[in-house]
């Protein structure tokens, strides 16, 4: 059983050594053996189970699908609607404590390490998992400022990873560029990094509290308006991954992104992509 820890959840992963190659040791090297796991998936190769009548929960029509049925969830890399033939599946247990991940054999299962469910799955896991734990997963990028903690949220275009690189040429630790997770913790808000990194491939799965949250915007000069309520709400929610298929989620989301506003100043940044936006956001 292989272990390691993303946004503060501990996931495990179960594999057939008779069936998989483990490939690079580096690669193993990214799991860790004292880690409690939360959610323990066991991975099958080539050995997709058959399933009775499904309920559709939602249909990307692209790239990936989530179904019920007998209690148990069913979330595809394909769309259903679109009579695509899945390459994996997970299947979750009612609780979201355990699963078993399926995987048609193609001839490259030294790949899956360290990552079996692979994109979009694992994020979609992730997301589900956030969900119900005081947590969510947002397009944001993460930086460790000398223990000062800042979230900057941004679609692509919006300067995430320049924002990263500029942080790291000054000895800052980048958290992520792209991806970060975002969950409260003992009341205090934390941001986690994650593996799924954008253009700026230096990344830190570690956790520490927020102190400032920016939408970032590419300006003429560096500028930083407050922005509060549920102005702020609808800012980070347009920067969320959200669980729309969920209500309960959906309520768990938006309940942690009031959390947020209430708690951390939030501003609307625009930067110029220069090292000058260190010392100004330090002096916000």
């Amino acid at each position: 059983m292989l272990t390691k820890r993303i946004g503060g959840i501990g996931l495990s992963f179960l594999f057939n050594q008779d069936a998989f190659e483990f490939g690079e040791e580096a690669a193993i090297d990214e799991f860790t053996p004292d880690i409690q796991a939360e959610i323990k998936l066991r991975v099958h190769l080539d050995d997709f189970p058959e399933t009775r009548r499904k309920e559709k929960i939602f249909d990307s029509e692209s790239t990936w699908s989530l179904y019920r049925s007998q209690k148990k969830y069913f979330l595809y890399d394909c769309s259903l609607a679109l009579d695509s033939l899945p390459s994996k599946l997970l299947i979750l247990e009612p609780d979201f404590k355990s699963g078993e991940i399926f995987i048609r054999d193609d001839g490259s299962s030294q790949n899956l390490f360290p990552d079996p469910l692979g994109y979009p799955l694992n994020q979609i896991l992730m997301i589900i998992l956030l969900s119900f734990r005081k947590g969510a997963l947002f397009h944001a990028c993460g930086i460790d400022d000398e223990s000062s903690g800042y979230l900057f949220l941004g679609n692509s275009g919006h300067g995430k990873s320049t924002i990263a690189r500029i942080w790291f040429e000054n000895k800052a630790t980048v958290l992520n560029d792209d991806r970060i997770i975002v969950r409260e913790k003992d009341g205090v808000a934390w941001i986690y990094g994650t593996p799924w990194h954008g253009d700026f491939r230096k990344l830190c799965l570690k956790g520490m509290p927020v102190s400032k949250i920016f939408f970032l915007r590419k300006g003429e000069r560096n500028s930083a308006v407050r922005k509060e309520d549920s102005e702020a709400v609808s800012m980070l929610l347009a920067r969320g991954f959200l669980p729309f298929w969920d209500k309960e989620g959906m309520d768990n989301t938006l309940s942690l992104c009031h959390d947020l506003v209430s708690k951390i100043p939030c501003y609307e940044l625009n930067f110029v992509p220069d090292r000058d936006i260190i010392e100004f956001v330090r002096n916000i």
